[in-house]
């Protein structure tokens, strides 16, 4: 089991964006300031879980299981710390799992005690994501899909992040979050998870 303090700005956007075109900017933002950096693409399928009554979200935590292209599968809690500045700071705890609901369960139990999860995930977010790292610092592109039973929604989003130890973070010292707001893309302090929440009660109706 890992832990820490994940930092991060959000940007996203639900217009429709030439991908190619926002990938070409931030390569070459970041070659503009001499930026030596590494590049990775992968794909997720995330499913978000909760009590039947919503007390996860009720304290802006997500329980979270993903399963990657890889093939591996990871448990993930959240539970928020600060959005001082635009930033959002949450303590993050992950494991890896064997994929079953008895294993999620179990997890959750450790850190929401008496809290009973359902077996039904609340969403389903699938994302195609290009990394960029450099200097202890991940820059990533999103293409995002909320799916909810036969319903989806296209967004995008990129996230400036750095895992740490406390909220004590300046991390976007060549001023790229600036640059990003250029691009078409807003500034956020909702989860992808919070905001699809929003996106699943309107499209209820």
């Amino acid at each position: 089991m890992v832990e820490a303090v994940e930092n991060e700005f959000k940007l996203t956007t639900d217009a429709p964006i030439d991908e190619d075109l926002i990938l070409k900017r931030l390569s070459g933002y970041l070659d503009d300031h001499g930026i030596d950096y590494s590049e990775k693409v992968k794909s997720s399928e995330d499913r978000y879980f909760d009590s039947k009554d919503m007390e996860l979200d009720s304290m802006d935590c997500i329980l979270r299981r993903k399963n990657s292209s890889s093939g591996r599968i990871k448990l993930t809690i959240k539970r928020p710390l600060t959005n001082d500045s635009g930033m959002m700071s949450r303590r993050e705890i992950e494991k890896r799992s064997d994929g079953s609901f008895e294993d999620l369960c179990a997890f959750s139990e450790e850190q929401f005690p008496g809290i009973m999860i359902e077996e039904k995930p609340v969403l389903v977010i699938r994302t195609t994501r290009h990394d960029f790292e450099y200097d202890g610092i991940k820059l990533s592109f999103d293409i995002c899909t909320y799916v909810d039973g036969e319903d989806t929604k296209d967004f995008h989003e990129i996230e400036l992040e750095s895992m740490d130890d406390s909220t004590e973070c300046d991390f976007d010292r060549i001023g790229i979050v600036d640059f990003i707001r250029t691009l078409g893309f807003d500034t956020t302090v909702l989860s992808k998870f919070k905001r699809g929440i929003v996106w699943k009660s309107k499209n209820s109706f």
